[in-house]
């Protein structure tokens, strides 16, 4: 486990404003935003939460030996209103308070570790889709050019020790710094992570010196918390326009085919920034020159830059080529040669739960995506039909407590896409899942698709794979990599994987 570093009153005194009330501490060797992680000597940073500021959590955290906090200046007043607390703190911590504070968080956690990310070399993927697939070849190609590289994501954390499972896509920022130093720790030399644009928007991210940033594309996705598509991107965008703590700005490499790609280009080039595109254009600096696309794979030769790359890899569809440019794009950037980055995607063989396929008898395929979007679902279809002889059976569902919207969109895509829909739930939180069904259904009624409602997930992949003939593929799409359902506030374990092995199995 990384030990944190020791850190005396001047270097205190250097980053946290005078105190507003109580002394400065002499030392610290800790500090957190979480009150239950407080030890003795901690720095508090007393951060609001959904519901504001917690004021039984700040005095749990002096409870527990916190010798100073240090608050957001936008909330001054309601401190000045908790006489009590301000009485306790003055007498045994310390109390500071520092504009926009998520921001001011990651700035302290990458100087409090050594600013990590300024000796790694961090190459942030932010979209859509595509975010995990293209971080995974990002990876690959830098490790085959001898760069030791971690991954942070959707799918697994891995900073050197081994591959974690990944409690969210972005940790916060204290977290992300501390991962960056254990990655220097344990002998890395660079980082491809994924972005979200909750991290983008929560300033999760903050204090990070970005090398690459890379944009994959934007379709409808989080409108629960984003409401509408600008202010999606605007979330997204910021990534791109990012400035790294010293000044520098990363390069840019931006997949020209997405619809915002142009525009994100031409406000880059505005301001200053280097970037390189990708796409199908001849135009485009990254694009392909012969290039088949296949079940089994992707094979043929990509123009770049730095001349030629010969493309060899198990993935398969025309999005994961888009995926494949965009690492050739970050590989460029960083100098890397074209004969390792030609390796590196070579050896990546797969990535979890997206396009992974499951063998067993009965001549018919089966591939369980992650898709949760109509945009990737149509992707994943529009890949599985041109190879698929037989019929294409489609098991899908949508999150509850998530974008109602897309619901019906889904639907329509899976319908016009999919010879065969077994309607399902997918994580339904706290609605119905047969709410949810009746959301979807409008989009599959339209498109006069054969399909059936079977709410109980097992039940429906059980159904599909039943039904599957030779030469039919069965898509499972949605969860992908996920070991869980969300029933209720309840995390159950269910792998599609494993459901799909067992049904499988059971009627061959």
């Amino acid at each position: 486990m990384l030990m944190p570093p020791n850190r005396g009153d001047k270097w205190l005194a250097d980053h946290i404003p005078p105190p507003f009330k109580g002394r400065f501490p002499k030392a610290a060797f800790h500090f957190t935003d979480d009150s239950r992680d407080i030890r003795p000597g901690s720095l508090f940073l007393a951060r609001p939460g959904q519901g504001g500021l917690r004021w039984d959590y700040i005095a749990d955290a002096l409870d527990r030996g916190a010798v100073f906090l240090v608050a957001d200046v936008a909330n001054r007043s309601e401190w000045e209103g908790q006489v009590e607390l301000l009485e306790r703190i003055n007498t045994h911590a310390g109390l500071s308070f520092v504009p926009a504070m998520q921001e001011w968080s990651g700035r302290f956690a990458s100087s409090w570790w050594g600013d990590p990310s300024r000796i790694l070399k961090v190459v942030g993927v932010t979209g859509t889709n595509g975010k995990t697939t293209s971080s995974f070849l990002t990876r690959s190609i830098l490790q085959a050019a001898g760069m030791p590289c971690g991954l942070i994501g959707t799918v697994s954390f891995d900073v050197g020790a081994g591959s974690v499972d990944a409690p969210q896509t972005t940790p916060g920022a204290l977290d992300l710094h501390a991962l960056f130093a254990d990655a220097l720790k344990h002998g890395l030399k660079a980082m491809s992570m994924e972005v979200s644009s909750h991290a983008l928007d929560q300033d999760r991210v903050s204090g990070i010196a970005f090398s690459i940033v890379h944009f994959t594309n934007l379709t409808r996705d989080h409108l629960d918390y984003h409401h509408d598509m600008e202010t999606y991107f605007a979330a997204k965008k910021r990534l791109l326009l990012w400035t790294n703590p010293d000044g520098s700005k990363p390069v840019a490499i931006i997949n020209d085919d997405d619809p915002r790609g142009e525009a994100l280009a031409e406000e880059l080039k505005g301001k200053g920034y280097s970037f390189l595109r990708y796409g199908t254009d001849d135009g485009m600096d990254i694009h392909p020159v012969d290039v088949r696309v296949g079940i089994t794979g992707i094979r043929g030769t990509v123009k770049t830059p730095s001349g030629t790359i010969d493309v060899e890899s198990p993935l398969s569809g025309q999005y994961n080529l888009s995926n494949i440019m965009g690492a050739i794009g970050t590989g460029i950037a960083l100098g890397i040669s074209p004969s390792a980055i030609s390796s590196g995607i070579r050896k990546l063989s797969g990535v979890p739960g997206r396009f992974e396929r499951i063998e067993g008898p009965g001549g018919f395929s089966v591939v369980v995506d992650y898709a949760h979007t109509d945009d990737a679902l149509m992707n994943l279809l529009s890949a599985v039909r041109p190879v698929t002889a037989g019929r294409v059976i489609t098991v899908f569902g949508c999150g509850g407590d998530r974008d109602r919207g897309k619901r019906p969109r889904m639907g329509k895509v899976a319908g016009e896409k999919s010879d065969f829909v077994v309607l399902t739930s997918d994580n339904p939180r706290t609605e119905s899942a047969e709410a949810i069904l009746d959301e979807i259904e409008p989009g599959l009624k339209a498109t006069q698709a054969q399909y059936v409602r079977v709410a109980d997930r097992k039940t429906a992949i059980f159904e599909a794979i039943r039904l599957a003939r030779s030469g039919d593929t069965v898509v499972i799409a949605g969860k992908g990599h996920e070991t869980y359902q969300i029933l209720g506030r309840e995390k159950i374990h269910f792998d599609d994987r494993e459901i799909a092995r067992e049904a499988m199995k059971e009627t061959s």
